[in-house]
């Protein structure tokens, strides 16, 4: 985290006591939006970008959809937390395939809540890829794929082996970074780079 930049939070929870327990763990250089209901989160959603949201898992459950869509849209480098009041071994593995970093429950140590808070807001954001790049790419691997009748499988595959490199390598990313941006294990993501 940049000392120049001033981090952005926005905490989705409905329980008021557990909401101001977050924001007193929040560090004291970041501003904070704090609301207890998702219509409220979903309209500052769209209008600020934020550096962290922490969302009450149970309070998105009914609006999951539009949810998501909405981060993946306005948010796309955002670091996700997810709170649980209570947590439980099922719901938290959901909250981690739909992109949660981590957890926090309102029983925890406020000390290590300020830490995990601390930590999710170090994450380094990766930088923008362009799209010219992207479109360049796929315009030169569809050229050499009809050239040499190349089947869709096999084309698909070598433009994902090559896009995976140019991210590790404009990105300068580590291929465990990479492997945890894209929620796979290292294993998974070398097998695509070596495909």
């Amino acid at each position: 985290m940049t000392t120049n930049h001033k981090s952005q939070i926005l905490i989705l929870e409905d329980d008021a006591y557990f909401r101001n327990q977050l924001e007193s763990s929040c560090p004291e250089m970041a501003d904070i939006e704090a609301v207890g209901d998702v219509s409220s989160a979903l309209g500052l959603l769209v209008q600020h970008n934020f550096d962290l949201i922490m969302v009450d898992w149970h309070l998105i459950q009914a609006d999951l959809l539009s949810f998501n869509s909405t981060i993946e849209n306005f948010q796309p480098n955002v670091v996700l937390m997810s709170l649980f009041t209570v947590p439980d071994l099922a719901n938290v593995i959901s909250a981690m395939k739909l992109g949660a970093s981590d957890i926090i429950w309102a029983a925890q140590d406020p000390k290590a809540m300020k830490e995990k808070i601390i930590e999710a807001l170090s994450v380094p954001k990766p930088k923008a890829i362009a799209h010219s790049f992207v479109s360049k790419l796929a315009e030169s691997l569809t050229e050499k794929a009809m050239t040499q009748k190349t089947s869709l499988f096999k084309a698909r595959r070598e433009f994902s082996r090559t896009f995976l490199h140019q991210i590790l390598t404009q990105q300068n990313l580590r291929r465990t970074q990479l492997a945890s941006l894209m929620s796979v294990s290292p294993r998974t993501l070398h097998r695509h780079l070596s495909a």
